[in-house]
């Protein structure tokens, strides 16, 4: 099928075809940054699938209202699926409610027909498959965790994203960002499968250093 093959191949292609099947996406309305956000996504992604180190991680700081979460933490993983099926990944922010809408709605997006239909095969797996932990018959997987509450250990990925670590609200609260700091500087790194190829996208408004 050509557009499986455009949609394997070009991560800003599986975008624009899955887009719709975001529940609760607006109608999208392409922008620039959209193709640099896509762009440097691949760019990260293509040495994780190839088992390359890893040249850099990935911070994305830009506004709320951006797309930023629906591109990085529900469409990301999916497609990553599309091209190396076993996967991992983990991800993580401030509260157990938003992290796991983001993982839902990306395991909604793997569960729709249309994506069945281009990438057959890739099924959830029946043992495996609540909002904050699932994974798929080839042994990728995605799980949930929590900045300040619930722990990622015992569990390693290809790709971690913190996701809005700190609360919007909470921004000033030098309590807030050392807990952030932590997590980010000693929990993360530790739970990578390789640690020179596994990579870190942070995905955040700019609310602290």
């Amino acid at each position: 099928n050509p557009v499986a093959i455009n949609c394997r191949a070009d991560f800003k292609q599986f975008v624009r075809e899955f887009w719709d099947y975001v529940p609760g996406a607006s109608n999208i309305i392409w922008n620039w940054h959209l193709d640099v956000l896509c762009e440097e996504l691949q760019i990260v992604a293509e040495r994780v699938f190839a088992g390359l180190p890893k040249e850099y991680d990935l911070v994305i700081n830009i506004p709320p209202g951006t797309s930023k979460s629906t591109l990085c933490s529900i469409l990301f993983p999916a497609w990553c699926w599309t091209r190396k099926a076993e996967t991992r990944v983990l991800s993580a922010s401030h509260t157990d409610e938003l992290v796991l809408d983001l993982a839902n709605k990306s395991r909604e997006v793997i569960r729709s027909e249309r994506y069945t239909e281009l990438f057959p095969g890739i099924d959830l797996h029946k043992d495996q498959d609540t909002k904050g932990y699932y994974r798929n018959v080839y042994g990728g997987d995605r799980k949930t965790c929590t900045v300040g509450g619930k722990t990622p250990l015992g569990f390693h990925a290809h790709f971690l994203l913190p996701d809005d670590p700190i609360d919007p609200m909470k921004g000033l609260s030098e309590a807030e960002l050392k807990t952030a700091r932590n997590f980010t500087v000693n929990v993360l790194p530790t739970r990578k499968v390789n640690k020179s190829v596994s990579a870190t996208i942070l995905i955040m408004q700019r609310l602290g250093v």
